[in-house]
């Protein structure tokens, strides 16, 4: 009896440590997947496109979902009692039950038929610019490669309904724009959207922020330039599959082309214009404005036209709006390169205030606030590209 007792206790621990450490493993995988440093399972992102499909359940509610129950297969594998218990609303909840009858998995493959590929907002490959933003989009679709988001981005936005003078000035802008090193992001609209797209196209790489499903293509007439952009590029929406484009999507959509991007730049567009929302969103999300100026008695040009009047920056070639980011006054050793040196704010700082004379590393410290191995990276960094060069005595000066 006193051997039968001490294997059941023996039994007993090791369930319990058993039960514990798997309890531990899933508050580190959760963690970590909250982190964005490890990519969701294949049923986890099904069943995150199946909710996504339904009416009722947006980014808010998603981010919200996944706050609440840890993962989205505790939600929608719970009970019930568990759900209407939830935040949710009834008739989603009645569709949440109704869609559970058959695999979450059938959505997830109607994606793949399409060559379409889904990020989630705790993954790695999620845009890290977007989760600055006022309600980030929680799952993104895509074709293309989206690991150009990373790179140096300026939105061209403006008119549909866009002039002669509209659609060639943004054509050329995107095109030596492009060949500098940014990457375009646009709508893929009519009018200077698709110039946009079609000049960085000539001579570098561009991204489509869709107000449709991504298998959606609007307007149809651009079914070319989509795959276009999707050859080198990225096409990218945070709508379900075969959602038509919507007005309420485009405003949605705006607020993406401008975080993913550093500034936004409007050519034409008339005094309310979706354009101009995309300006706005622009402003709340610290990123610059740059205008076109156009004809004074021109209802396209009314829209940039005021944005410069408000403090946009007028611009007249792409040296405006890339004196914003680079050293414009790179080494003729660079210039022979052909490669721009683009710059951080924090880098921007050191060279403002090394412009007039040479300064010591602990001036530079003080005048910064960077950390001291922030601040050694970047000089080196800025030595090594030819910008800055170290004196005897710890002292550095712009070249």
């Amino acid at each position: 009896m006193l051997i039968r007792h001490e294997k059941m206790q023996h039994g007993s621990q090791a369930a319990f440590a058993l039960s514990q450490f798997f309890l531990v493993y899933r508050v580190i995988q959760n963690t970590l997947r909250k982190n964005g440093c490890m990519n969701m399972d294949r049923l986890e992102k099904a069943i995150v496109c199946n909710l996504h499909s339904l009416p009722g359940l947006g980014s808010r509610s998603l981010h919200k979902i996944e706050e609440a129950f840890g993962s989205f297969q505790s939600f929608y594998q719970a009970d019930r009692s568990v759900l209407h218990a939830s935040f949710i609303d009834t008739a989603v909840i009645d569709a949440i039950l109704e869609q559970r009858r058959v695999s979450p998995e059938r959505l997830l493959e109607a994606y793949e038929s399409h060559d379409i590929r889904i990020v989630c907002w705790n993954e790695p490959l999620y845009p890290q610019k977007l989760k600055h933003i006022s309600n980030p989009p929680y799952v993104l679709y895509y074709r293309g490669d989206l690991g150009i988001t990373d790179q140096p981005c300026l939105a061209i936005v403006g008119s549909r309904a866009a002039t002669l003078y509209g659609k060639t000035t943004a054509q050329k802008l995107a095109r030596e724009l492009a060949a500098a090193g940014m990457v375009i992001v646009s709508g893929l609209a009519r009018g200077i959207d698709s110039e946009a797209h079609r000049g960085a196209l000539e001579s570098g790489r561009t991204i489509a922020v869709l107000g449709s499903g991504p298998n959606v293509i609007y307007p149809s007439e651009n079914r070319g330039l989509y795959q276009d952009i999707i050859a080198s590029g990225a096409v990218i929406s945070e709508f379900p599959l075969h959602t038509a484009p919507e007005p309420h999507n485009f405003p949605l959509r705006n607020r993406i082309i401008s975080g993913l991007s550093k500034g936004v730049l409007v050519i034409e567009a008339k005094e309310k214009s979706g354009a101009l929302i995309t300006a706005d969103f622009a402003l709340e999300q610290g990123k610059d404005v740059f205008a076109l100026p156009g004809p004074i008695n021109s209802k396209t040009s009314a829209g940039p036209n005021n944005l410069i009047k408000q403090g946009a920056k007028l611009i007249t070639g792409i040296e405006d709006v890339l004196e914003e980011y680079y050293d414009i006054n790179r080494t003729q050793r660079k210039a022979e390169q052909g490669r721009l040196v683009w710059l951080d704010d924090s880098e921007k700082q050191i060279l403002d205030l090394l412009e007039p004379n040479s300064l010591h590393f602990d001036e530079v410290l003080e005048a910064t606030g960077l950390d001291i191995g922030r601040l050694s990276t970047l000089l080196l960094k800025l030595e090594m590209e030819g910008i800055i060069k170290s004196l005897p005595g710890n002292y550095y000066v712009r070249i």
